[in-house]
């Protein structure tokens, strides 16, 4: 197997490493669509690097060698030995076994509520969630009601109506699925669960007449809210607590600081981008022979 392959589909799951190691200062929205292209950028390419060596292991070896020779349009394009072919068919199978169990978990976040705009969990626990779905549904215990006051209810409330309508479920699925492809990328889906919760917060801030200290003082009494599945769906206490209070009642980015970020971005973006699209070139000489 030839560098070409390797090189390319390395520099972009080291860029999607790398960008999780950054503290992203600026808007949530642009964090947490930023984010969520480096990590699906790195986890494709990853898993495209795999797929690519362990096919091309099993097309030389045994009856599919004699079927890749009399049908052209699996080719052999590239060459692996048993010493990375194997390992590759491995990890694969690691992988997916762990993406089953994302879709596992995602399913039964959502079990029960289709058709329902809320639901009242009867135990003392503090359970505080958004089940996505059409048109999605709020799971809240009424442990965690009883300990908020009317209008920290209100916050509650709005900042799951705000990860329903602004469809974080699914940036959270795709944060989700990179994990289960390449570990290494939790530092930066980390980043991007709390770009989800920080959106929230502020649109719970709009709800509020602009209130950012109540809306901070509902999350930090809702610190100890727990959700099973809140690597998946957004929840009222889920990220970072201290890093979302001082988000509210710090002061706002400098726009200095909010333009270098988003240059920043912008460039690791392009870079991993380009990084991805070098590895379709191979890709597309699969296709070329597919044509001919």
């Amino acid at each position: 197997m030839t560098l070409s392959l390797i090189l390319p589909g390395l520099a972009a799951v080291l860029l999607g490493i790398g960008a999780g190691k950054i503290r992203w200062t600026m808007q949530p929205a642009a964090t947490l669509v930023l984010t969520t292209i480096l990590a699906a950028a790195a986890a494709t390419t990853a898993l495209g690097i795999l797929v690519v060596t362990a096919a091309s292991l099993l097309a030389t070896t045994g009856p599919i060698a004699a079927l890749v020779r009399w049908c052209p349009i699996i080719p052999l394009h590239h060459q692996v030995g048993t010493a990375i072919g194997l390992p590759s068919l491995g990890l694969l199978l690691v992988i997916a076994v762990r993406v089953r169990s994302v879709i596992s978990i995602r399913r039964r976040a959502v079990a029960g509520t289709q058709g329902l705009g809320l639901s009242i969990l009867e135990t003392d626990e503090p359970i505080a969630y958004a089940a996505p779905g059409s048109p999605g549904c709020i799971v809240v215990s009424q442990g965690l009601l009883t300990a908020l006051s009317p209008r920290e209810r209100k916050v509650l409330f709005a900042h799951e109506r705000a990860h329903l309508r602004q469809h974080h479920a699914g940036f959270l699925l795709v944060g989700a699925l990179a994990v289960a492809v390449l570990p290494w990328l939790g530092p930066l889906v980390d980043q991007l669960r709390l770009a989800t919760e920080q959106c929230a917060d502020e649109a719970a801030a709009q709800e509020v007449d602009g209130d950012h200290d109540l809306v901070a003082t509902a999350v930090a009494r809702a610190a100890l809210a727990t959700s099973t599945y809140h690597g998946l769906v957004g929840s009222f206490g889920g990220s970072s607590i201290p890093t979302r209070v001082e988000a509210l009642i710090g002061s706002p980015i400098q726009p200095r600081l909010l333009h270098r970020a988003m240059a920043t971005s912008a460039v690791l973006v392009a870079l991993s981008v380009m990084s991805g699209g070098l590895q379709v070139h191979h890709f597309a000489r699969i296709a070329e022979h597919i044509c001919a």
